[in-house]
């Protein structure tokens, strides 16, 4: 307990630092001033009883980040549903919010039903739908909204990584229900919760994120989330630079070893400026993209992509899934790669082997470059039979519009 006591001061102490580093107005104007709006919207407009229950729902789920994203829809598909299938869904809403039974039967039963009306709708309509996104990030989120002084709205993948930042043997396993892993979460949340309750400066920066709202969030619910939220994203981002400057470490050697050995590419094409221009490419096209084999970007637990996918050993750049079931770690380099990325990958390789697959699920990566040296090929061919490398081309060429 004592350990753990020390690892949420320390997340504290890196949420506190960011704050003073950005000011607290700018961290009510510019991050996380708008979740906490809209659970003041929220909360001013919901009536589970209203006539149009699309409509109330429109007006009562302000659209941001915390409802739609990339690949990441919940608010949508739950106004579809309300508008189709308007007493089913209002009956599952009354499931999600009945107080009186253990929250995470009520977290089970109300995805379970949504997944039924899935069914309902790619049997009745043509417009197909792959996913509900309503699952424990929505659901809590909901539940946060409405019962804001007892209820936690969880974000999995960050929460995930506060967890383990507290208790290095946290883990949720694959497929464990929704509700089983909003139980798992929530001892951690509850300590954090108590914790930051203590602290007069957390206080100042509530008292800040709800000036001019009805809702105050008395019980520091939000402000928990909050403070993980934000401490998570920072220290992904940290990581990220740490990899920028070794990444560049790196090609500064490599610059040196071409000039020395007087060696060039000869491919021709051009390279991305950023490596996060070629994630982000590779991401935006991927359907038209040809990695040799069919591959789909993994979905995590919160129905988002796994791009910059948190490890306890890094990120990962891209983590997908081959016909199989079996997962590809794919690591980027913008330009000339060696060695070296060699050990990071199998890193990552390793970790999802421990975490993610299951038993007799395979593991694998894939390292793509603009180019590389000798060095990286041999250290390749010593673990040829999971880790492979590809080379990425880009060309630019323009063509005159048809003739009218």
């Amino acid at each position: 307990m004592n350990k753990n006591l020390k690892k949420i001061k320390e997340w504290v102490g890196i949420y506190t630092k960011h704050i003073e580093e950005i000011t607290p107005e700018v961290h009510v104007r510019d991050e996380e001033g708008y979740k906490f709006k809209s659970v003041d919207i929220f909360q001013s407009n919901f009536n589970i009883d209203a006539p149009d229950l699309a409509l109330m729902l429109e007006q009562s789920i302000k659209q941001n980040t915390l409802v739609a994203g990339s690949m990441y829809f919940p608010k949508g598909v739950l106004l579809s549903f309300a508008q189709k299938y308007e007493e089913e869904t209002r009956k599952v809403l009354r499931i999600l919010f009945d107080e009186k039974r253990e929250i995470s039967v009520r977290i089970n039963e109300a995805e379970e039903k949504f997944n039924q009306i899935l069914g309902i709708w790619n049997k009745e309509q043509e417009d197909k739908m792959k996913y509900t996104f309503i699952n424990l990030r929505f659901l809590s989120l909901l539940l946060g909204f409405r019962f804001s002084n007892s209820c936690n709205a969880i974000k999995p993948r960050e929460w995930n990584m506060f967890c383990r930042y507290i208790n290095d043997d946290f883990r949720i396993p694959q497929h464990t229900k929704s509700g089983q892993k909003y139980n798992m979460f929530e001892p951690y949340i509850e300590r954090l919760c108590h914790y930051i309750k203590q602290i007069p400066e957390i206080k100042k920066i509530k008292d800040q994120l709800t000036r001019g709202l009805e809702f105050e969030d008395k019980d520091f619910r939000w402000m928990t989330q909050n403070v993980i939220y934000v401490t998570a994203r920072v220290l992904a981002e940290q990581r990220s630079k740490e990899k920028t400057q070794q990444e560049q470490t790196v090609i500064l050697k490599n610059t040196v070893n071409i000039n020395n050995n007087e060696e060039e590419t000869e491919s021709g094409s051009m390279e991305f400026p950023l490596e996060e221009y070629l994630e982000n490419f590779i991401v935006k096209n991927w359907d038209n993209i040809d990695f040799g084999e069919p591959l789909e970007l993994y979905i995590d637990d919160d129905d988002t992509p796994a791009q910059q996918y948190p490890t306890g050993v890094g990120i990962i750049d891209l983590l997908a899934k081959d016909v199989k079931g079996n997962f590809v770690v794919i690591e980027l380099k913008k330009g000339r790669s060696n060695q070296q990325v060699v050990g990071q990958i199998l890193g990552y390789v390793g970790w999802v082997k421990n975490n993610l697959a299951e038993k007799g699920q395979k593991v694998r990566g894939i390292i793509i470059a603009a180019d590389s040296n000798n060095a990286l090929l041999e250290a390749v061919s010593t673990v040829e039979d999971f880790i492979s490398v590809k080379y990425y081309r880009v060309k630019f060429s323009f063509d005159n519009p048809p003739e009218r």
